[in-house]
């Protein structure tokens, strides 16, 4: 008996073990999908999109050359999209059943291709080449497309190969989705800039004529020469300019109130219709007069304008286009910042609850690398708002009194223990010249440094990581210096790009977005001051950050921190949330505070518990994204009804813009997704003291 119990336990951890390399394959393959979507989302054309998608899979798999084939329609031959081989850009595959099969969503791998009817009658350099093959196909909006990875080796993909294609097909999908967008779009722009340059060559010929059409009148308005009897197709039959305007009787008092002053006049438009056709003309005018000065007329020209009207309205409609696409792109980042954030929510909190269960030291040590893996996952994002937030303009410093050194020595005792790690030397010398108090962002400024100092010891492998701050005029200047392995002078010139890093090499071993440096630019330079950088290969490099100095409103006197202590009161929580995970890990913290939770599941749920007793409730924490009815409507019908129960937005929408509208429907505060323990537990303390405090009678 002992035996076959022993023999159980064996095979539970031969599964546990299985199980933990499925879990630890199925992170890395993520975190390699969500890089994807990052350098796809940074990516300037199709070709770097298409590169970057073979970045991630050959992490995964090992192949040679790759190949996406596309097509229109069902009876097309599929033509290639992106090579990595010039030579096939312009090479037809027909499609039989092999081809059929990867289309309709399955993957194969080919031991021998020659052999299969698509590869018949290929070239002999394709042959060479391509002595096995993986493939699959996606359905896209525009068609069906395919994409081929070869190897020289035969039977060089097995099963785990085709496994990993399957799960990247999301991925794979997205990348030749905006690859074919992004073609389209291309020839779009080509045909449509062709087209500008006929019509602007057509306005300079028209231009050069000085005008389609030259009049004169008398002081009576009526005609004393006309160059010709058809404008714009229109007969001129009238013997007065005036009659010529007869049904547009606004532009006949313009016309006359340009011609009553006896002044020069220049484009005065007019607009009509034609035989159905809108047309433009422009007038200019001047008066004459005889040697002895008397009035005898006006004269001018009349321009045909309408193509030049037409590209202006075309060059309008192309910046709304542009400007739709960048509100696009800001409504795609904040959904996915939402879709990634629910879920890190339920992870991040259950991991919290986790760590106070009584689990033994290794497995806290694995618990507090999935924290970190987690916590670092949303960095990533809150990167990526943070500069589509600063590229769009939406963003905003918030200043107040700030003690910038304290700022400074608080992310070097926060950054200390990577640098022990490292077993490299942190130092930090802040001159006492430097003003006490400024008046400046301090979340930006300690935002700055932690990249620039992290970046640092990341980069220094041994040696040393020092801290210089100085005032230099009336600036502080922040110098960071590292006897890390330095940055080539070519690669200097791209550092603060979006998604760059100095080589590929770095991205692979070190890690990160590239995001960084950017984000620190574009704030400094938002903080009116500027960054510079010094470095040489293997021996080090020296970042150093200009902050202005804009003096403190008021003086600061420092007083000593009073401890409280930590209100013990309990809480009457409404919680709508619509996700079951989350309503699990948000009831268990609150719970676990010695809260009552009380949960619905939508707006109109919620708003229904109120009616029925919003008395007993001390506080309400609501989603925003709900199905039947959102948080944002349903605090509007609750504030409508004149219940002031204090509202708090728990939500994963997290911009600056979000917080604002929250505000406008009456919420009283604001918790992001995911939940962080010490934010919640200064939200608790708010209402805790709120409820401590006696009420007016």
């Amino acid at each position: 008996m002992i035996g076959f119990d022993s023999e159980k336990l064996q095979e539970t951890l031969l599964d546990l073990q299985r199980s933990q390399e499925r879990e630890n394959q199925l992170r890395i393959e993520n975190a390699a999908i969500l890089e994807g979507v990052s350098a796809m989302a940074g990516a300037n054309n199709k070709r770097q999109v298409f590169n970057s998608l073979l970045a991630v899979l050959h992490k995964f798999i090992a192949f040679d050359n790759a190949i996406v084939l596309t097509r229109d329609d069902e009876a097309s031959d599929l033509h290639v999209l992106m090579s990595t081989v010039t030579t096939l850009d312009f090479s037809l595959w027909k499609v039989d059943s092999t081809f059929n099969r990867c289309i309709n969503g399955e993957c194969i791998a080919l031991y021998s291709p020659k052999d299969i009817e698509e590869f018949k009658n290929k070239s002999t350099e394709l042959l060479k080449i391509c002595n096995s093959s993986l493939i699959t196909g996606v359905k896209i909006s525009s068609g069906d497309a395919m994409i081929i990875l070869m190897s020289t080796e035969k039977g060089h993909f097995t099963s785990s190969c085709r496994r990993v294609l399957n799960r990247f097909r999301p991925l794979l999908e997205r990348a030749i989705i905006d690859i074919d967008y992004r073609e389209r779009l291309q020839s779009l722009v080509t045909a449509r800039t062709q087209e500008l340059i006929h019509s602007q060559q057509r306005f300079k010929d028209f231009a050069r004529t000085v005008g389609d059409w030259f009049w004169e009148i008398d002081t009576e308005y009526n005609f004393s020469y006309i160059s010709a009897s058809h404008i714009a197709n229109h007969l001129i039959d009238k013997d007065n300019i005036m009659e010529f305007f007869d049904g547009h009787e606004d532009f006949k008092h313009k016309f006359r109130l340009q011609l009553e002053q006896n002044q020069s006049f220049e484009d005065l438009e007019w607009q009509l219709v034609i035989d159905g056709k809108e047309q433009w003309l422009s007038f200019s005018g001047t008066p004459y007069y005889n040697k002895y000065g008397l009035l005898l007329g006006y004269r001018g020209t009349v321009k045909n304008i309408s193509v030049r009207k037409k590209r202006l309205f075309d060059l309008q409609q192309a910046r709304k286009q542009a400007e739709s696409a960048n509100k696009a792109k800001s409504q795609f980042i904040a959904m996915m910042s939402h879709e990634i954030r629910t879920p890190l929510n339920a992870v991040l909190g259950l991991m919290d609850l986790l760590s106070s269960s009584g689990l033994e030291n290794e497995q806290q040590q694995w618990l507090g690398q999935m924290e970190q893996s987690a916590h670092l996952l949303l960095t990533i994002i809150n990167d990526i708002l943070d500069l589509s937030r600063i590229e769009s303009g939406s963003f905003e410093l918030f200043n107040g009194n700030i003690n910038f050194s304290d700022s400074i020595t608080l992310v070097k005792s926060q950054l200390q223990p990577e640098a022990d790690k490292k077993k490299i030397l942190l130092e930090c010398n802040i001159d006492e010249s430097i003003p006490t108090y400024i008046f400046s962002d301090k979340n930006r400024i300690i935002q700055i440094m932690f990249n620039l100092i992290g970046n640092a010891i990341k980069f220094t492998n041994m040696g040393s990581v020092k801290i210089v701050a100085s005032k230099i005029d009336n600036n502080i200047e922040v110098s960071i210096f590292d006897t890390g392995i330095g940055i080539a002078d070519n690669a200097q010139k791209k550092l603060f790009n979006p998604f760059h890093q100095a080589d590929g090499s770095i991205t692979r071993k070190y890690g990160g977005t590239g995001l960084g440096l950017t984000i620190s630019q574009l704030l400094i330079n938002k903080m009116q001051g500027n960054i510079t950088i010094k470095s040489e290969l293997g021996i080090g490099s020296c970042f150093t950050a200009i902050f202005p100095i804009h003096p403190a409103i008021v003086q600061i006197e420092k007083q000593t921190e009073k401890k409280q202590s930590k209100p013990t009161i309990s809480l009457n929580i409404l919680l709508a949330e619509d996700s079951p995970t989350n309503q699990l890990v948000a009831k268990l913290m609150l719970e676990r505070r010695g809260h009552k939770v009380t949960i619905s599941n939508h707006g109109e749920e919620a708003i229904s518990k109120l009616l029925q007793r919003h008395e007993s409730f001390d506080l309400v924490l609501m989603d925003i994204s709900m199905p039947v009815l959102d948080g944002l409507e349903a605090t509007k019908y609750i504030r409508k009804l004149n219940i002031d129960t204090p509202i708090v937005a728990l939500t994963a929408n997290a911009m600056q813009s979000d917080q604002f509208l929250y505000n406008q429907a009456g919420m009283n505060g604001f918790l992001a997704k995911p939940i962080r323990p010490e934010e919640l537990d200064l939200m608790l303390i708010k209402y805790q003291d709120l409820k401590q405090e006696p009420k007016h009678q």
